[in-house]
């Protein structure tokens, strides 16, 4: 009997724990979140918003209120790192907002696992190893950033800068980055972010319908509706659709009304109206 009721017990403090670390992650965040926006909120950010990331201005106002509450939130909680770069607010604001801007419609703190941001000053050169049977030669990738699966993003912090100057590219190293955090949210790099339950049927069977589609414009050599990138995985089709979704809207809806849709849906956000 003692040992069942020191099972009890202890069960009982696990889940006092679990529930107390629950408690104090809102509080920091969704709670946080809140707070700025019933607030007068800080100028010189919207200030860097105007000059250096477009996309602002093309947000509706309703939405600006959460975007910049959202980049204090995220700027308050997460840790910037630089790899041969100062780290200052502008960085961290330009950073946050395109994290943020994915997130806006769905009116929350999202990216409660993304611990650090490491920037980089220009592309980064990563060594790899690869494997041909028993030989295994080193190979340099050239990367704008990176996402892992432990909550770690990477940036070159000159193609992020070049992405943001240009949004109607549908080439955004920031966005296409904490997209794959989305991804990553349930602990599975799939293409498939957290979703409302009634979503996931209509989810699945849309994306790997265009992802086979977008394949197959490939393999026969013709322009697909998003860049060759897309193709090596149902992770990277998501986080490639993602850039389309907010910098080339119109385009992405009028050549892929359902890709486009089922975005919308999730992100509930359309900026093919924003103007």
């Amino acid at each position: 009997m003692n040992y069942y009721i020191k099972l009890i017990i202890f069960l009982s403090i696990i889940i006092f724990i679990y529930f107390l670390i629950l408690l104090f992650q809102y509080i920091k965040t969704d709670f946080l979140y809140y707070l700025y926006q019933k607030r007068k909120l800080p100028k010189h950010i919207e200030e860097i918003l105007l000059k250096e990331f477009p996309l602002y201005k093309k947000i509706p106002k309703i939405l600006r209120k959460r975007l910049i509450a959202c980049i204090l939130v995220f700027i308050k909680n997460k840790e910037f790192i630089g790899k041969g770069v100062v780290i200052d607010d502008r960085k961290k604001i330009l950073i946050a907002a395109n994290a943020c801007i994915l997130t806006i419609g769905h009116n929350r703190c999202e990216y409660k696992n993304v611990k650090t941001i490491y920037i980089y000053p220009d592309t980064i050169f990563k060594k790899e190893n690869i494997q041909n049977g028993w030989i295994v030669t080193q190979q340099n990738e050239i990367l704008l950033g990176e996402a892992w699966q432990g909550g770690e993003v990477v940036i070159s912090w000159k193609d992020l800068v070049l992405g943001d100057k240009n949004p109607n590219d549908g080439k955004n190293v920031g966005i296409h980055e904490f997209a794959h955090q989305l991804d990553f949210a349930d602990f599975v790099a799939d293409g498939t972010p957290e979703l409302p339950p009634k979503l996931y049927p209509k989810w699945t069977k849309i994306m790997k319908k265009e992802f086979k589609k977008l394949k197959e414009l490939y393999k026969k050599h013709k322009k697909g509706f998003l860049d060759y990138y897309a193709i090596n995985s149902e992770a990277e089709f998501f986080a490639v659709a993602t850039e389309a979704f907010f910098e080339k809207p119109i385009n992405l809806k009028k050549s892929e009304p359902n890709l486009y849709n089922i975005l919308k849906e999730y992100y509930k956000l359309d900026p093919a109206t924003w103007v």
